[in-house]
Parts: C-alpha cells; sequence; structure tokens
C-alpha cells in the first residue's frame, strides 16, 4: 500500500472510532443531564445533539480522568461510549434514501478533508499540505497526552518540572483515537488529529441546527417557508465565506498575495478553514453554547442542566481560552439582563453552573497560571489599525478614521453575512430578542466585536482577535439564514442582486482555498525528499524505541514540522514556535537553540561534546540531516559514530536507547529487537 493510501485508510479510520466515541459518549451525557430536546430527538438530529454534548462535556471530563493516567482517561471515554449505545439507537431508524444521499455526502465531505490533510507523494518525496502548520501542533499534543495523560509534558521543551500551559483539552479526545487505532490498525498520532476537522465539521452543522431551532430568528422574520427545512441553505451558508477573495486578487496582482484569503487582514476564518485549521476551536465554541442552552428557556430550570453547562463551560476553557473569553464575556451579559428582568432563578443557576466550571477547570488553570512567563498575554489594540496609511494629529479624528476602516474591512470580510445581518434586523426589530438563545446570540455577537475590535494577544499571533469573532459568525449565518427564508435577500432578480454577488464571491473563496492548501506550503525537490526519509527513520525509531524516549533533530526558530508531524518523541528543543507555545519561557528557548544548535551545524563538534549534550538533556539520540551542515563533513563527528538507523539524506544516532521520560509514571521497557544496529531505510 502506498504511503498516500496508508495516510487516507488510517485517517479514515480514525474518523470512524471518533464519530463513534463521540455519539456513544454524547448519546449517555445528553440523556442522564436532560440537554433540552433529546429525547423527543430522532435520526440526524438525535446524533447531531449527542456530537454536541460529547464535544462540550468529555474534554474536562478527560481531562480530570487523565490525572490518573492514560488507562483511566480511555478507559472513561470508552465506558461512556458504551453506555450511549442504548441512548443512540432508540432513535436511529432505518435509513431511507434520503438518509443515504445525505450519509454519502457526509462521507464525500470526510473524503475532500482527509486529501487535503495528509501527505502527497511526488517527485520521488512528499508533499505537505499548508495545514501542517498548525497539525504540527496537534500532532504533538496529541502524543504526548497519548503517552503522559494530562496535563501534558511539553513535547517541545524539555522540562521534566513542569507540564505544557496549553488548553489542550481537545486532544484528550483525538489522544485516546489515537491509542485504539494505534492498536487496532497501526494509525499515527497525525491521523487522529486529522480525524478531528471531519468531526469539527458535522459538529459545526449541528450546532447551526440547534440554535436556528432555539433562536426564534425564522418567526422574529415571519419566514415564508413554514415546516421547509434549512439545512441544504445552512450547509450552503457554512461553505460560504466574505468577499475575501477581492482584496486578495488585489495583492496577487502586486505578487503579495497571502497563503490563504482570509489572512489579507486581521482574518475572519470562515467556517471551513475553522474546522480544517482548528477544530479545537471549533469545539470550544460548540461547548460555549452548549453551555447556554442546557440554561436557556424554554427548558425548565433542573439541576442536572446546570451540571451539564457547567462541564460545558469548563470545556470550553480548556479547549480555546480565547473563546472561553467570549463565553465568559457573553455570560456576563446575560447575567445582567437576568437580573434585570428579575429572572432570579435563572440568574442563580448561571451562577451555578459557571461555579461549577470554575471548580471542573481549577486543575488545569493551575497549571496554566502557574507558568505565567510575566508578559502580558493580552494587549489593547484597534482592529487592523495598520490598515490607516495615515495618522492624524487630532486623536479624536484618528480614531475616528480607524474606526471607519475597521467598519470598511468588517463588511468586506462577512460579505453576504453582514448584507443578511441588516436585512433581518430591519425585519426583526425587537422580535428578534423574544428568545433566550435570540438575546444569547445577540450578547455574543457584541461581546465578540468589543472583545475583537480592541484587545488582541500578544503570544504568536492575534488568536484572540481571529477566534473571537466565531460568536459573531455564529449569529450573522443564523440572523442570515432567517433572511433568506423569509425571502428578504433573493427576489425574481436574484441574480444580478448584491446578495447573489456576494455569496458566489464567498463560493469562489473556498476552491482556491482548497487549491492553496495544497500548492503553498514552500518546499523544494529536497525538501520533499527529506520528508518522505524523516518519515522512514521516525517510522523506525517508533517500532525501536519505547514510549518516553527522547530524540533531537536540528533545533528550528520556526518550525520542525517532521519531528512533530512523524515522531512521537519528546525533545530537548524542537522549535521556537512550539516550544513557547506549550508554555517555555522565550529566553530559555532561545539560550537552549544555541546551546543545541552547533551540534548539527559546527564540523568541530566533538563526539564527546554530543555525548555530553545528550546525557544532560537524557536524549536517546540525534536525528541528522543533509539539511544539516554536520551531515557530510568529513571531520565531523558524525563520522566517528555509526548510525542506527542510515538512509541516503538522513541518520538516526543513539546514544543510549534506554533514556526516556517516565510513561504515566513508569518508564516502559523496549521488547523491540535490533535498537542498536543499524538498518538501510527501503
Amino acid at each position: 500500500m502506498t504511503l498516500f493510501w496508508s495516510d487516507f485508510f488510517s485517517t479514515l479510520g480514525c474518523v470512524g472510532l471518533f464519530l463513534l466515541m463521540l455519539l456513544g459518549a454524547g448519546s449517555f451525557l445528553a440523556r442522564e443531564l436532560k440537554f433540552p430536546g433529546f429525547d423527543d430527538a430522532s435520526g440526524f438530529e438525535r446524533a447531531g445533539v449527542a456530537l454536541l454534548c460529547a464535544l462540550a462535556c468529555l474534554p474536562v471530563m478527560l481531562d480530570l480522568a487523565g490525572r490518573f493516567g492514560v488507562v483511566a482517561m480511555a478507559s472513561l471515554a470508552g465506558v461512556i461510549a458504551f453506555a450511549g449505545v442504548p441512548a443512540l439507537m432508540r432513535g436511529i431508524g432505518r435509513p431511507d434514501r434520503r438518509a443515504a444521499a445525505w450519509l454519502a455526502i457526509a462521507f464525500a465531505s470526510v473524503v475532500v478533508s482527509i486529501v487535503l490533510l495528509i501527505d502527497w507523494p511526488m517527485a520521488a518525496g512528499l508533499k505537505h499540505s499548508l495545514l501542517i502548520i498548525d497539525y504540527v501542533k496537534h500532532a504533538e499534543s496529541t502524543w504526548a497526552i497519548a503517552q503522559s495523560a494530562t496535563p501534558p509534558w511539553n513535547p517541545a521543551f524539555y522540562e521534566p518540572e513542569h507540564r505544557a500551559a496549553y488548553y489542550y483539552f481537545f486532544y484528550t479526545l483525538t489522544a485516546c483515537v489515537d491509542l485504539v487505532c494505534h492498536h487496532l490498525f497501526g494509525a499515527q498520532a497525525r491521523h487522529a488529529a486529522y480525524a478531528g476537522a471531519s468531526v469539527a465539521a458535522f459538529a459545526l452543522l449541528a450546532l447551526m441546527a440547534e440554535l436556528w431551532k432555539r433562536s426564534g430568528a425564522d418567526e422574529a422574520v415571519k419566514s415564508r417557508s413554514g415546516s421547509k427545512s434549512p439545512i441544504v441553505w445552512m450547509i450552503g451558508l457554512l461553505l460560504a465565506a466574505g468577499l475575501d477573495l477581492i482584496p486578495w486578487t488585489r495583492m496577487a496582482l502586486d505578487g503579495q498575495a497571502p497563503n490563504t484569503p482570509e489572512t489579507w487582514a486581521d482574518q475572519i476564518t470562515t467556517w471551513v478553514s475553522t474546522a480544517l485549521w482548528t477544530p479545537h476551536h471549533a469545539a470550544a465554541l460548540i461547548a460555549a453554547f452548549v453551555g447556554f442552552i442546557a440554561l436557556a428557556r424554554p427548558a425548565a430550570p433542573d439541576p442536572r442542566r446546570i451540571l451539564l453547562a457547567g462541564l460545558a463551560f469548563a470545556s470550553a476553557a480548556g479547549l480555546s481560552v480565547y473563546i472561553a473569553m467570549g463565553a465568559a464575556a457573553t455570560a456576563a451579559l446575560w447575567l445582567a439582563a437576568l437580573l434585570a428582568n428579575r429572572r432570579f432563578r435563572d440568574a442563580a443557576g448561571l451562577l451555578a453552573a459557571g461555579a461549577l466550571a470554575a471548580v471542573f477547570a481549577a486543575p488545569w488553570l493551575a497549571t496554566v497560571v502557574g507558568r505565567a512567563t510575566g508578559e502580558a498575554p493580552i494587549a489593547f489594540a484597534m482592529r487592523n489599525a495598520h490598515m490607516l496609511p495615515y495618522q492624524f494629529a487630532n486623536p479624536a479624528l484618528d480614531a475616528l478614521a480607524h474606526l471607519t476602516v475597521m467598519a470598511l474591512v468588517y463588511v468586506i470580510q462577512f460579505g453576504i453575512f453582514a448584507l443578511g445581518g441588516v436585512a433581518f434586523w430591519r425585519a426583526a426589530g425587537r422580535n428578534g430578542l423574544k428568545t433566550d438563545i435570540g438575546l444569547i446570540l445577540v450578547l455574543s455577537a457584541a461581546a465578540s466585536f468589543i472583545i475583537g475590535s480592541f484587545l488582541r494577544s500578544t503570544m504568536i499571533n492575534n488568536d484572540l482577535g481571529w477566534r473571537i469573532m466565531l460568536f459573531a459568525q455564529t449569529a450573522l449565518l443564523i440572523w442570515t439564514l432567517a433572511a433568506i427564508r423569509a425571502g428578504l435577500l433573493f427576489g425574481r432578480n436574484s441574480l444580478v442582486s448584491v446578495a447573489s454577488i456576494c455569496l458566489m464571491v464567498g463560493y469562489a473563496d473556498i476552491p482556491l482555498s482548497f487549491y492553496l492548501i495544497r500548492t503553498a506550503f514552500p518546499d523544494n525537490a529536497m525538501t520533499r525528499v527529506l520528508n518522505l526519509e524523516e518519515r522512514r527513520a521516525f517510522t523506525w525509531l517508533d517500532a525501536n524505541l519505547a514510549a518516553g524516549a527522547r530524540m533531537q533533530a536540528q533545533p528550528r526558530q520556526d518550525f520542525s514540522f517532521n519531528f512533530g508531524l512523524y515522531g512521537r518523541f519528546p525533545a530537548a528543543v524542537a522549535d521556537c514556535h512550539e516550544a513557547r507555545l506549550f508554555g517555555a519561557a522565550n529566553h530559555d528557548v532561545n539560550a537552549r537553540i544555541a546551546e543545541l544548535t552547533p551540534v548539527f551545524s559546527s564540523e568541530t563538534t566533538t563526539i564527546a561534546e554530543a555525548e555530553t549534550l545528550a546525557a544532560r538533556y537524557r536524549l536517546s539520540g540525534f536525528v541528522v540531516t543533509a539539511d544539516d551542515p554536520v551531515f557530510d563533513k568529513p571531520n565531523a563527528w558524525v563520522t566517528q559514530k555509526s548510525p542506527a538507523f542510515a538512509s541516503p539524506h538522513v541518520r538516526v544516532y543513539l546514544f543510549d536507547a534506554a533514556a526516556r521520560l517516565p510513561v504515566n509514571g513508569l518508564a516502559l521497557e523496549s521488547h523491540a529487537p535490533g535498537v542498536a544496529l543499524a538498518q538501510r531505510a527501503p
């Protein structure tokens, strides 16, 4: 079987197991915690609710169980999943032709997702997807948790006294999938991480269906669609982008086009890109809204729903701290509204859910807060301020100019959704606030715009500004859907209407994004060859070194893609980007990179110095490639030691095959033969 098809079927198997685990566990949780409407739901709706409840509750539950080890974490997921099978099957009838057609479409979407993610064989090497810029982190988090449980060690920086300070909850799910699928058919952590994209896509559709049904948006604009299902338009809007294609094309003509259309400005990430690139942020959004749905009327007050909301809010925090900020701001605004309307019992329920969330998330919060580096993680900054070509001497005039530019950029980025939002509120007026979910959508959009417009995160990228906008995007999608169903956007002359033009431009964005995902990753013929040979080297290491062994490749200032994607071995320092992301201090990372780089770059580094560094960081060995200057130097230390693995462009040198981190408190011995024997790659 070729590498392409091996990756394809391994990922497909992980998608299947991931969905089965979530559907079973979610059915149990939805039934026991009384998710509103679950008992009466059937078919795809029942499966969708199960998916939402699993993503909302399981992450924090697995984090807590993982503190007792990997076995406890995986066992909890399995037990809950099996317990929920009867509740799931009770509402799943015999599929008809229509259901079969939808399943075929769902399968096709999974295929597209996998093809966009996995490596493509090309010219004696492997071509990476652009998506691995994020998936190297997803894969590292997955195998780190699969080996160390929670909280995981920092896979990119050796710190025996610390654990990773990161929002890793989503990867408790992928780690459970990895543990089972690796045992069943040899799947790797990256395959389990890839599966998250398809899961996120299905869950986002389920979320929009639940929010639309409970928002009262159709009734607010007197929709003429009646009982006609909104699913086709819902999918259509999830596939649409804004008008990013227009500024991207202008930049492309100047030779300055970014790798994705959204990133021409502080991005408003499309729903497709959110599912593909950052499924953990999508899961956090889902968890936040599941918490709000559990507490909202007309559902009757129930302590079990308060528990459901508490679990969901806690999961949202550990899935994405940035989404959690938006959820907290929304909850504060909703609490004020409840008190103003003298709904004291509902306000007490919201406060109780918040208190439970704080208790459930406390162990994770202690890990994150304990690694504070002193640099403020959030700073004041006006969104897209760099786009204003002039700075006015008058502060008021300058602020007005910045706000004007910000508003214009928002209109471009939201496109059809900006138009749909305006059309909805012109028709709905105060009727759009009649339901609790309708009000929550408004409050979450307001919190989203306020935070995203005037605050930014300082850690590497402005993830706060990018991810917080998912709340506004959710509200605008629901409002646009209602406007379309009420006939407010498309009339008889729809082909020439502004709405149709916005929609067509939005759809054109998606195939362009797919093309860029498969072609824009920067490489050349040699890097593609190295991708293939490093994959083989790490596959050999995976078979010959025990879990917890540490290996070191050349540390990099940007990304060490192959080390994180193909390996499962913690490093003294993998790269600056991932090491800092998982909580290491910037000065410590740079100092260690400077210490280890000579092993790979300096001909004067001796074998004794290499052995000393390996012992200092308890490394089993080094992975040296043709990209490293010492690879072919006649006097370098690599000529004084026989490689344990060798291919034309990659070699593995083992110093202490027994050196490893404790795995769940145990140092697992390797029973693989030939650890110290040289092996030529096929």
